[in-house]
């Protein structure tokens, strides 16, 4: 009997090869998940909405007084604006779902992207038996107007043939092979040792021994104080916190692929996560606080290619990075980043590009 789980690269590329996912390519897949091209589609909208079960989302755009969006005008800060996905309608298998998150580079740009599909009345979700339709990318910058262009992927989708989380049996096996979470000492954590919540693993916020202060409704660029590996077997997602832990949002994006931090065979020790955080007071944080928690669950099978082996922007991230269009800095004193807010757009076809200063401050420890 197989086990159920994420499936991985190979198994997508079989659901395009069957004509169940169009207007994907292969430079779309990933070792878990398919990029979502956008189409050349676009509205701007008085609201964001969902619809209910059976609704088709394109009967839906007087509801929320849409008129189309010129993609040679940014996306304004505050606006919400509908983006269709590239590709006529899916029609999935009738054991296979799927759920969305933004790409890594969309949530540390606070740039807010959620996928809404026909017929199915929650966000970042195709579900339903043998779900067909069209789907849509709900947009909205949040701190940096930004310029999208038709082909360029915001979101991505994972696809599933059922849950499949980690329990303390196989966790247990994990960390002693490779290890899941580890301490500030490069060292694994056992079972024993590690925080939990439920079913996820929790992570603390690395703040160089020192406090900071985040300002009520700004956005932080942050780094967790644990390295963390996803193991060739597993995928991991960051969760909700516990609004008893703290009224903030710690992560926009939140899907880790595969391999993450295992290098070629497993001796790499895991790297920070990148937070984005979103505080609802202002708040001081200091070193070593509990700021998000982490799941893992199976894969299906192992991805013909994982994380650390593919081309990524992010797989020397040890510190609090900004995303792939900002030129990287080196200074070990800044702990992360506050975006300013600017007129200035933010270009997401250009990569390595632009001064971070021009759009972010440095945050640096109070000792």
């Amino acid at each position: 009997m197989s086990r159920i789980g994420v499936l991985p690269k190979q198994m997508l590329r079989e659901l395009i090869d069957n004509h169940h996912v169009d207007g994907i390519k292969e430079e779309h897949l990933n070792p878990a998940s398919i990029d979502l091209p956008l189409d050349d589609e676009a509205y701007r909208l008085e609201s964001i909405f969902l619809p209910l079960r059976g609704e088709r989302i394109r009967d839906l755009l007087h509801l929320v007084g849409a008129t189309p969006h010129n993609f040679n005008n940014p996306l304004e800060v505050g606006v919400p604006y509908l983006i269709r996905v590239a590709g006529k309608k899916w029609e999935l298998p009738s054991v296979v779902y799927g759920y969305a998150n933004p790409k890594s580079s969309t949530g540390r740009n606070a740039f807010f992207c959620r996928v809404v599909a026909d017929g199915v009345d929650m966000y970042d979700a195709l579900i339903g038996p043998s779900w067909r339709g069209e789907q849509w990318v709900l947009a909205r910058p949040d701190c940096i107007p930004v310029l999208v262009q038709p082909g360029l992927a915001v979101s991505q989708m994972r696809f599933f043939d059922g849950k499949s989380f980690l329990d303390n049996i196989h966790a247990e096996f994990a960390i002693n092979e490779t290890g899941l979470i580890f301490g500030e000492d490069g060292k694994k954590v056992p079972l024993p040792n590690a925080r939990m919540h439920s079913d996820s693993f929790l992570l603390t916020l690395h703040v160089n021994g020192g406090t900071a202060h985040l300002r009520k409704g700004g956005f932080y660029i942050m780094t967790t104080v644990e390295p963390v590996l996803v193991p060739p077997n597993f995928s991991a997602e960051l969760r909700a916190i516990d609004p008893r832990l703290g009224e903030f949002r710690s992560h926009s994006a939140g899907y880790i692929d595969p391999g993450w931090g295992y290098g070629k065979s497993g001796e790499a020790g895991g790297r920070p996560i990148t937070l984005e955080i979103t505080p609802q007071e202002d708040m001081l944080v200091r070193h070593g606080q509990i700021i998000a928690r982490i799941r893992f669950e199976h894969m299906k099978e192992v991805p013909e290619v994982l994380y650390d082996a593919a081309a990524s922007n992010y797989t020397d991230q040890h510190t609090a990075r900004l995303s792939k269009h900002f030129k990287k800095v080196d200074d070990s004193d800044i702990i992360g980043w506050e975006c300013r807010g600017t007129r200035k757009v933010l270009d997401l076809s250009k990569v390595n590009y632009y001064e971070p200063a021009d759009f972010f401050s440095p945050v640096r420890a109070i000792k």
